[in-house]
């Protein structure tokens, strides 16, 4: 036998899940492997490994369309409408391939001014519609913006792509309505009947996840609010004569993709088979079962510090897009501008996952693996249930106005919040690997301000944030404090060992600090205590010191050390967590708290703030 066929009848020896878990709790060195296990932010268990046994009962989600998606890219407010159309023709020769913009009443702080006619023929002069989708989000009513598409000269019925409208998602952002519901449904029929008239094959209901996303809720609560503001939409336009088929095609859904990869694959799958479970039972057949789905990279997810981070998100937050299988995806720019840079950029990642990278030649790669096909129906299991308590309380809209959802929403934004202030969830650049050399620009404020004049429908509002504002604020605060008094809030690390022995501490609490906009003057390494005295004499002058040290340096030295310092007008912290007997006796010597991996980051630097005086620089 040659050594080919040798090769070809030999075959690796069975391996069952039992003798993979035992030489994990090896490696484990014998803890049990569920220790491996985490839970998600939407309630689900996610195991350290996934086998064909987790695809029993479990049918693989039909992937709609094919391999390729749209490129689309937000127009954002510039000086001029004119100016936004020379930045449109020259991107749509440089491969963008769709007119994505949001119009007032949006609200949406990037929305455009576009109510009169001539503003429209302005931002659309010499581009070929016809050539190309519209992706015009129009806030709580899309009429206004319908009507000055009537009155144009565009040709309506080559028109293709989505000019739609959410006032249910406008409320959930804003917290009020100036127009009754039942209006705006009114409106939604007349659009579907013009459209009719016209033969536009435009649709005119864009259901946004954004309003939930954005206020920190999880995959779960994001499902199941547009399921039940799209379900509300297919009620309202049924008992105006709409068919279920007219209704449903008439819908396109946008949801946000965040940062968590397999999650962000999942819920785009997840939508696709809630969408089809839906339409099916209102009767409606296979093709108005379909969802046209967009995605758009993160806003929550992004910061205004060492905003090239952001590059990297948007780039695997679309990956996640199109591995879910998202028919258009918005790729923002790294710092949310119009600049010619970042949008290059942000549009050219398009093409590097496209051919480069291939994602566009395989249809629904995530198919049959069992992790995402497990995942996928866990999170559509979990948003259904979420779904039917929603309509138990009457449906989307009484849900707000109970505040259900809402505390739904905020119980998921404290606990992510949380873990950004512990660091348990790292934001680099942010909450961890700061560069204090970095040169802040102004911060940019995202305004999501309420209608209140005339409101006729209010509810409790979804605040709208970032993760990264708790860390920006600090930072901005010490940057202000830097400008108006010339001098950067810092801190003093006394380091006691040898500089093996220290570093590790001093440059875990260097860190630390300098997420919190805190400098850090380093000491040099103490081996006794008569050079440690000896440099005290002139010390550079700060409000706080860090002792950093291993636990045996602290074991010979620390008390000295502290009895040392008690001399020097300082606050002292410690590098470390000593048990609690050892941390009662530390204090009555004068440390006055602990830096530690446990530490509630955040929430530690607040205090050190206000001590240094730092919070009334808030920029």
């Amino acid at each position: 036998m040659s050594q080919l066929d040798e090769m070809k009848n030999n075959s690796f020896p069975e391996v069952t899940l039992e003798d993979w878990a035992a030489q994990a709790e090896k490696a484990l060195k014998g803890k049990p492997v569920p220790k491996l296990n985490s839970l998600t932010y939407e309630g689900i268990t996610r195991k350290p490994i996934y086998t064909e046994v987790d695809l029993e009962g479990i049918s693989p989600v039909d992937k709609n369309g094919s391999a390729d998606w749209t490129v689309s890219q937000q127009l954002y407010p510039g000086t001029s409408l004119e100016e936004i159309n020379n930045q449109l023709l020259q991107e749509l020769q440089k491969g963008l391939q769709a007119i994505h913009f949001f119009v007032k009443p949006a609200l949406n702080p990037k929305a455009l001014e576009i109510t009169r006619l001539e503003e429209l023929e302005a931002l659309l002069k010499d581009v070929h519609v016809e050539q190309v989708p519209l992706q015009v989000y129009t806030g709580s009513s899309a009429t206004a913006f319908l009507n000055l598409l009537k009155d144009s000269s565009i040709e309506k019925t080559n028109l293709h792509g989505i000019i739609g409208t959410d006032p249910i998602g406008e409320l959930a952002t804003s917290g009020s309505l100036n127009e009754p519901l039942e209006q705006l449904f009114d409106e939604m029929k007349a659009n579907l009947e013009w459209k009719k008239q016209s033969g536009t094959s435009v649709k005119t209901i864009w259901i946004q996840a954004a309003p939930y996303h954005n206020g920190g809720a999880s995959s779960v609560e994001e499902l199941a609010a547009s399921i039940a503001t799209a379900v509300t939409y297919l009620n309202a336009l049924m008992e105006r004569g709409a068919t279920v088929q007219e209704a449903a095609s008439e819908m396109a859904f946008s949801f946000p993709v965040g940062s968590d990869f397999f999650m962000e694959v999942s819920k785009l799958r997840a939508a696709r088979l809630l969408w089809a479970n839906i339409v099916e039972a209102f009767g409606g057949e296979e093709e108005a079962q379909k969802m046209t789905l967009h995605a758009t990279t993160s806003v929550f997810t992004k910061s205004n510090l060492d905003p090239y981070v952001n590059m990297l998100r948007t780039t695997t937050e679309a990956f996640s897009a199109a591995i879910g299988g998202a028919e258009s995806i918005n790729i923002d720019s790294y710092q949310q501008g119009s600049d010619v840079f970042s949008r290059r950029i942000a549009r050219n990642t398009h093409y590097i996952l496209k051919e480069e990278s291939f994602l566009s030649k395989v249809v629904d790669p995530a198919a049959g693996s069992y992790y995402v096909e497990k995942l996928t129906h866990q999170l559509a299991e979990e948003a259904w249930k979420l779904f039917q308590e929603i309509e138990g309380l009457g449906g989307i809209v009484d849900a707000l106005q109970a505040g259900f959802l809402q505390e739904k929403v905020k119980q998921v934004r404290d606990k992510r919040l949380k873990d950004v202030e512990s660091r348990k969830k790292v934001l680099v650049g942010t909450n961890m690997y700061a560069n204090l050399a970095e040169e802040l620009s102004n911060r940019e404020q995202k305004h999501f301000a309420a209608r209140t004049e005339s409101a006729v429908i209010q509810v409790e509002r979804i605040t709208q944030m970032t993760l990264s504002q708790p860390f920006e604020t600090l930072r901005y605060q010490a940057k202000e404090y830097a400008k108006k008094t010339g001098t950067k809030p810092s801190i003093t690390m006394i380091n006691l060992g040898s500089l093996a022995s220290h570093k590790p501490r001093t440059d875990f609490a260097a860190g630390f600090f300098h997420v919190g906009g805190l400098s850090t003057i380093s000491s040099p390494s103490f081996s006794s205590l008569q050079e440690l005295g000896a440099w005290l004499k002139n010390r550079p002058s700060t409000d706080y010191v860090c002792i950093c040290g291993s636990d045996d340096t602290y074991g010979n030295m620390l008390d000295h050390v502290l009895s040392l310092l008690q001399k020097h007008p300082v606050k002292i912290l410690l590098a470390g967590l000593p048990d609690a007997e050892r941390q009662a006796n530390l204090k009555n010597l004068g440390v006055t708290d602990f830096i530690h991996m446990k530490s509630n980051c955040y929430e530690q630097l607040t205090a050190i703030h206000q001590e240094m005086g730092l919070t009334s620089n808030e920029a």
